[in-house]
């Protein structure tokens, strides 16, 4: 198609240890990490990718949460209002995985069609203990889901990729655009899990991966890193889910 554009929207952010998203290394380095939600701009729906959580939501979901640093930036209501759109408007949401903080808003968009992979929807039904606090039943409950297996084309240059890891059932996002074929991660990380320093181990950490670095939260970390190396391969831009640049970027490309 090459006419897709993808929108990050960012609804908030918080001052939390780097390696939180880089498993082994730089611990001690603060960052401010987004918590962002994609539209799709040009496939001829209102097409999302996540739903995010804004500040209040967050600190709000636990009280071990309440003194978190962030940073509130918009809410999901208003963060739609800007590009004219309205939460029943969206008519496809994809959701990359189920933690709570990717799909805090997915509830809202009443008239959409909202994606999973199979495998992510029966874990997050019965999460193991490990992982039960990133999973919410409750938000759970008021999802209309469709599930899926495997890789899919979901519209015309829109494809969702397993990548497992992360989560069990974590799927990324690719997107078709003048400027090659953009993919949005699905698991959590930044830039420097995709590309980091070939002198990390000397100069970071010699716990640090290369020339791929897992992601800090994961449930199967060997998956973790095949789905990053497969990422890296076949995507001409790599979006990060959690990447602090994104925070000052309008569209892609």
């Amino acid at each position: 198609m090459g006419k897709l554009r993808v929108r990050p929207v960012t609804l908030c952010r918080v001052q939390a240890d780097k390696g939180i998203m880089t498993y082994m290394t730089y611990y001690g380095e603060k960052i401010w990490r987004p918590y962002i939600f994609w539209i799709i701009e040009g496939a001829g729906q209102n097409v999302l990718v996540d739903t995010a959580i804004h500040a209040h939501q967050y600190q709000g979901y636990h009280p071990g949460f309440k003194d978190l640093p962030f940073e509130s930036l918009s809410t999901f209501e208003d963060a739609l209002d800007k590009v004219s759109l309205r939460p029943e408007d969206i008519d496809l949401v994809i959701q990359t995985h189920l933690h709570f903080d990717h799909c805090f808003n997915t509830s809202k968009c009443k008239n959409a069609r909202i994606l999973v992979q199979e495998n992510e929807l029966e874990f997050a039904s019965d999460p193991h203990p490990a992982f039960s606090l990133l999973y919410s039943q409750s938000l759970l409950a008021n999802l209309n889901l469709e599930t899926i297996r495997g890789p899919k084309e979901v519209l015309p240059g829109i494809e969702v990729i397993p990548v497992p890891g992360h989560s069990p059932g974590c799927q990324a996002v690719s997107i078709d655009t003048e400027a090659g074929r953009a993919v949005i991660t699905g698991f959590c990380c930044i830039k420097e899990n995709i590309f980091p320093a070939e002198d990390i181990q000397e100069r970071v950490s010699p716990f640090a991966g290369y020339p791929v670095i897992i992601p800090g939260i994961h449930f199967d970390a060997i998956s973790a890193y095949e789905s990053i190396l497969k990422i890296k391969e076949i995507a001409d831009i790599v979006i990060p889910m959690h990447e602090p640049e994104l925070m000052n970027v309008e569209t892609i490309p």
